[in-house]
């Protein structure tokens, strides 16, 4: 069998891997030009952050390789606008974000592909596709028009995906929805400190400089990813246009004295640690975000994977999760139906089951990804919100099998996106209830003692899904400790 993978991304590479385990033929086609040779000019990109829901997908030689390349981060420190810090874990002592580099991540995977036997074509744009029958018409640079045919296409090309285009054309009655959000981005580079060191370490100790630092302001939020290096990805996430309240939008932002008058006035203690704060600023346009449904995934012979069936904003930091989930589960359920049908049924068959399986957490983690801007930018500078955190991990801490924080469940577990979520507003029901009757900073210990009246004892199970954090829960093994390097627990 041969399939044709049409996007060379991180997430296209991971599938040709291990399509390439299957024993399958693989040709990546990419219309972009090979990211492992030296690069001109600057497009925007920021970290990604590798959770267990993602790392528990790959095999534990891959995940040690990754864990080479990044950093885990076990805490979120938070940058008030009075100077203050807060310092907030993700979740238990064992759970951490692996900040890696989206352009390490993708040379990375693409290295690995090529290793299993996938074939890689760099600056081929697919012009034509026929998603019934898996065959696509490519114009290569400098070389002419190239034609391939699969027994399987994969539409692996992100949130502007021609594959997806061409269903529509094909008459798949695919429903597409497309929405641009009101904030755009502006990536800045924030290096090391003396002696390569992080330059955060001067404000922080301890593990919070290898953190996710945060400085939530309202409808703005500037975020730093770390790198190994010492060096931090900084991130500034706001509105392109003013807001009702006179604040200016990044469109807005057309001088280098306008630039270093906003940054003085929100961020003054990020300022002295982005000597490049205007030329970083200005070196690329502001780049806009979008959300993108689909149904189906698939038509024909052609299937949708990762930005290309779901694309959704970067705050809750589960895109490349949720992609590297799609391929677990393509696999998984590619696997099963080559055991018992002919490879043409298996296709069907399998195209099938993942629209199935992966459209409703696709659905769910969208919408909590917008959602989550206004706890990164807004509530994450309240005491209020920090207070009610806290509650959250106590009662986590005290009660594991019963209440399990929201974030904790869609990061450090497999339990699908759409369940944790209802999960989740099930527990926020009981919670709102104590914290009402009770005083949060005065009375945490009665709202301890209330909750475990209330759930005397009993476990709980949701659309046929436990929820232990511990055991078995749908679509995989739901477990309280990210893997690390080499598979160890």
């Amino acid at each position: 069998m041969r399939a044709i993978l049409i996007g060379g991304g991180p997430v296209s590479c991971l599938v040709a891997r291990q399509l390439r385990k299957l024993s399958i033929e693989v040709d990546i086609y990419e219309r972009g030009p090979d990211p492992r040779l030296p690069r001109t000019g600057r497009g925007h990109s920021f970290n990604l952050t590798l959770t267990l829901r993602g790392l528990s997908t790959l095999d534990p030689e891959l995940r040690d390789v990754l864990y080479g390349h990044g950093v885990p981060c076990p805490r979120r420190v938070v940058h008030h606008d009075d100077g203050s810090l807060t310092s907030q874990p993700y979740g238990t002592k064992e759970h951490h974000l692996l900040s890696i580099p989206r352009h390490v991540l993708h040379c990375t995977l693409l290295t690995e592909a090529e290793e299993a036997g996938a074939r890689v074509f760099f600056d081929h744009e697919a012009i034509k596709v026929d998603t019934r029958n898996a065959r696509a018409v490519f114009v290569a640079k400098d070389k002419g028009v190239r034609e391939a045919e699969g027994d399987l296409l994969l539409g692996v090309d992100g949130a502007n995906s021609i594959v997806r285009h061409e269903m529509t054309k094909a008459g798949a009655r695919l429903e597409v929805q497309q929405e641009f959000i009101k904030h755009g981005y502006i990536e800045l580079h924030m290096p090391p400190g003396g002696k390569g060191e992080h330059a955060l370490r001067t404000m922080t100790s301890g593990d919070d400089r290898h953190a996710l630092h945060l400085w939530p302001r309202g409808e703005f939020v500037l975020i730093a990813q770390p790198n190994q290096d010492g060096s931090y990805t900084t991130t500034l996430f706001m509105p392109l246009d003013p807001d009702e309240n006179g604040r200016p939008g990044l469109r807005q932002l057309t001088t280098s004295a306008a630039v270093k008058a906003f940054f003085y006035k929100y961020f003054p203690d990020a300022v002295s640690l982005l000597p490049d704060l205007t030329d970083d600023f200005f070196a690329a346009p502001p780049a806009s975000l979008k959300i993108v449904r689909c149904n189906p995934f698939h038509y024909g012979r052609t299937v949708l994977l990762g930005d290309a069936a779901h694309t959704m904003v970067p705050f809750y930091g589960q895109g490349i999760n949720c992609s590297f989930e799609d391929v677990a589960t393509f696999i998984e359920l590619f696997q099963r139906a080559l055991t018992r049908h002919d490879p043409a049924a298996a296709v069907q068959q399998t195209l099938a089951d993942f629209t199935a399986a992966r459209k409703a957490p696709g659905d769910a983690i969208i919408a909590l990804s917008r959602a989550h801007l206004d706890e990164l930018s807004a509530q994450a500078g309240q005491q209020q919100y920090h207070t009610q955190r806290r509650i959250e991990r106590e009662l986590h801490e005290r009660y594991p099998d019963h209440f399990v924080p929201l974030y904790q469940r869609v990061a450090f577990t497999t339990i699908p996106y759409d369940v944790s979520l209802e999960l989740y507003e099930r527990d926020q029901q009981a919670l709102t209830d104590l914290l009402e009757r009770f005083d949060p900073e005065t009375e945490s210990g009665k709202i301890h003692q209330a909750f475990g009246e209330r759930i005397g004892g009993k476990g709980r199970s949701v659309a046929g899904h436990t929820d232990p954090g511990t055991t078995a829960g749908a679509g995989g093994v739901t477990t309280a400790t990210a893997p690390g390097r080499g598979g160890k627990k």
